[in-house]
């Protein structure tokens, strides 16, 4: 063969092997630029279709979903495995969801593996699911479905949400509505915030449009400082974030708020509770509706509050530093120590105040008004500036300005003072003032201010009265004043002070009594007994009844006998009759009116008219109207008649004769006088 034809022959050949592999190569490098291009810039706007039934394994596949001329969605994947049920099956998955707007956030999806349904366009992923529903929160899952025409992400399996250094959330499965921004969370709801602010729930919702969530099936918050739990509730939450700015919880709500010092334990019920959280997750402020009860917890002392509804207002370190209770405000301030009121303020301090109707229960002391202020402490410290009534044991007490101490550990009264137009009542006294001071556990009681006091036997007035309970005794000081009651003629008694106990009542200084206008007594010292309806008179004696006046040095009266006796530089007169003596006594008829008999000893001088008469003993009878002197001897001297003296001298007023008698013969004399 020709060397020419050889040649042909073999070029031919190489031809027929490099002429379809030179065009294969011109075709593919336009068309890899191509791809190279686009795959560089992932451009939604440069789409390309999704392949009908192919069933041939692609790599590196990106298309997008369009509609108006809008890209719905864009997926990328690195391997395509073809169709299986009308849905295209994709390995390494990134898918792209974009907004109704130019202004919304895309969503992305990335996943191990995802399938993709031709006639819905819904996908479906599995294996490692991560995804991206904002700038701010993306989330992982072992299973994702996205609904292509209600724009819904969901996960039928256990989900994690989170917004770095912001909140984690964690729940059984969850669906998210890109559309409206409503994500739901159901089954064993966990959020934890990255200020240590941690809710727990059943289901719950957040609208991260709207910024708010709900949560059902029971809800657990808890914070740095407190937590609270119930049936049910809802937050209000930071911009785009889990972290919460107010949380409402319903049904059964139980609370617990610690200070970080660990001083005191606040625990809570109620039926509805709304917290306010800070910036730094701590509870800021609590309120609280229907059958609220609230209780303090510290090291030395135990408070209980409930009431229709409450406020609280914490501190940074979740102490109370304000709680207002409302609507039959009721609390425990310590052991049988209780407040009660329409509205109850208390602070940090452990200043506590009311509004209106109050009642304040020491032990056996009940303090009921308008306003009150108390003060916690070693020693409790009460006032009030609006009218109080107070009950302690049988006493009972109202003025319009209250203040007290009481001893917190034993509720026992320290210290009382009760002013203006004060009025009390106890089972042996009832009375008013001005003011009024009460000590020793209240037993006793300074009363001032125009006093008066009361009881069955008398009404008494005074610069200032003191009652003490404790013995049964009273003192009273500048201008005392007492009438007696119970009798025909009250008994009026004067002086600059008295004390009496039980029974028995003394007078000191300035002395004076009336009894109707017939008898009167001066003393400097008067002591009277109401029992026995006697009373004593000592230092410069002056009395005066009816039928007799007389002055000693002492006195002492038996009312029920109807006797006086005087001791002590006595000297009295009745009519022209007048007696000195160191010892007389006088037996008065009813009422203290008339004289029935007069007996004076040691050492006796009457005089009588012209008579005057001396002896050991004088016996006056009213009802002859004869004096009787006895003596060794006793002597009469008449300035008409002359002198008599003997054992027994009778001296009579209306005879102008005296008779004397001497004993065992003893002599009698008799002298006359001579007429000139």
């Amino acid at each position: 063969m020709p060397l020419e034809r050889i040649f042909i022959h073999r070029l031919i050949r190489i031809l027929r092997v490099a002429v379809p592999i030179l065009v294969a190569a011109l075709i593919a490098i336009p068309t890899f630029n191509y791809i190279s291009r686009h795959e560089e810039k992932k451009a939604p706007q440069q789409v390309q279709q999704l392949p009908q039934d192919a069933a041939v394994f692609t790599r590196d596949i990106t298309y997008s979903q369009t509609e108006g001329g809008r890209t719905l969605f864009t997926i990328h994947a690195k391997s395509n495995l073809g169709f299986k049920d009308r849905k295209n099956m994709l390995q390494d998955v990134d898918v792209t969801v974009f907004g109704k707007t130019e202004a919304e956030p895309a969503r992305r999806i990335q996943s191990k593996s995802c399938s993709v349904d031709q006639q819905s366009n819904d996908i479906q992923c599995n294996g490692d699911v991560r995804f991206q529903l904002n700038d701010k929160t993306r989330g992982r899952s072992e299973e994702l479905t996205y609904n292509h025409r209600d724009h819904i992400v969901a996960s039928p399996v256990a989900t994690t949400l989170e917004q770095p250094g912001s909140a984690t959330a964690r729940a059984n499965n969850f669906e998210y509505a890109i559309d409206t921004g409503l994500l739901k969370l159901t089954g064993d709801v966990k959020v934890h915030t990255a200020n240590e602010t941690s809710l727990e729930g059943g289901s719950a919702v957040f609208n991260q449009k709207e910024n708010w969530a709900t949560v059902a099936g029971g809800v657990f918050v808890k914070s740095a400082t407190a937590w609270i739990r119930g049936a049910s509730g809802r937050a209000e939450l930071m911009e785009e974030s889990f972290q919460p700015k107010t949380i409402v919880v319903e049904g059964g709500v139980t609370a617990e708020s610690q200070s970080q010092q660990n001083q005191s334990t606040w625990k809570m019920r109620a039926e509805w509770v709304e917290a306010a959280m800070s910036p730094a997750g701590n509870v800021e402020r609590v309120k609280a509706l229907r059958n609220v009860e609230v209780e303090n917890v510290a090291v030395d002392k135990r408070q209980q509050i409930t009431g229709g509804e409450m406020d609280a207002i914490m501190d940074a370190n979740g102490k109370v530093n304000l709680l207002k209770t409302r609507e039959g405000a009721r609390m425990i301030l310590g052991s049988d120590r209780t407040l009660r009121s329409t509205t109850i303020w208390s602070n940090i301090e452990g200043s506590v105040e009311t509004e209106e109707n109050s009642v304040l229960q020491l032990a056996d002391t009940v303090i009921e008004g308008g306003k009150f202020r108390i003060q916690q402490g070693d020693i409790v410290t009460f006032s009030t500036s609006e009218r109080a009534n107070m009950r302690s044991g049988e006493r009972e007490s109202r003025a319009d300005r209250t203040e007290a101490r009481f001893d917190s550990r034993t509720n026992s009264l320290v210290e009382l003072v009760q002013s203006g137009n004060f009025q009390f009542r106890d089972t042996q006294f009832q009375g008013r003032a001005q003011n009024a001071r009460f000590e020793e556990g209240g037993a006793v009681a300074t009363l001032d201010g125009s006093p008066v006091v009361t009881n069955a036997q008398m009404r008494m007035e005074a610069g200032q009265i003191r009652l003490n309970q404790k013995d049964n005794s009273f003192s009273a000081a500048r201008n005392v004043k007492t009438v007696s009651k119970g009798s025909a003629e009250p008994v009026l008694v004067t002086s600059s002070r008295a004390q009496g106990m039980g029974d028995t009542i003394i007078y000191t200084e300035n002395v004076q009594l009336w009894r109707g206008n017939d008898t009167n007594i001066k003393a400097q010292r008067l002591e009277i007994s109401t029992k026995d309806n006697r009373f004593k008179a000592d230092g410069k004696v002056q009395s005066k009844f009816e039928a007799i006046r007389a002055s000693s040095d002492r006195l002492d009266y038996d009312d029920s006998r109807g006797e006086a006796h005087y001791t002590g530089n006595v000297l009295a007169k009745k009519q022209d009759m007048t007696l000195e003596t160191s010892d007389m006594r006088v037996k008065l008829g009813e009422a203290s009116k008339d004289i029935e008999e007069i007996v004076g000893i040691g050492g006796v001088a009457v005089t009588r008219g012209e008579q005057r008469g001396k002896g050991d003993q004088a016996v006056y009878n009213a009802q002859t109207d004869i004096i009787t002197l006895t003596g060794k001897p006793a002597e009469v001297h008449d300035k008409e008649h002359g002198s008599a003296q003997g054992d027994r001298l009778i001296m009579k007023k209306t005879s102008e004769t005296m008779a004397v008698e001497s004993e065992n013969g003893g002599r009698a004399v008799t002298k006359h006088p001579v007429n000139k």
